[in-house]
């Protein structure tokens, strides 16, 4: 009998800091407290907790479901 392991994915933790950016001169960067599946994050920015995507990372793509409708 041959035995072999399969590989385990582990989930991705969340980065422990993010920057994201709040205009186009002005960003900011704190500890993650959430991250939401379309590749947002919320930080602590010591004020109050802000919400962007974080600067450097790719955009995430959502897959679009959409019915086809054929000759009816």
């Amino acid at each position: 009998m041959i035995r072999f392991s399969l590989p385990t994915i582990l989930p991705e933790a969340p980065p422990a800091f993010a920057t994201i950016a709040l205009s186009k001169y002005q960003s900011a960067q704190g500890p993650v407290l959430r991250t939401y599946r379309d590749g947002r994050v919320v930080i602590d920015t010591g004020r109050g907790a802000l919400t962007g995507r974080p600067l450097g990372a790719g955009r995430v793509v959502s897959p679009i479901w959409s019915p086809l409708f054929l000759g009816m």
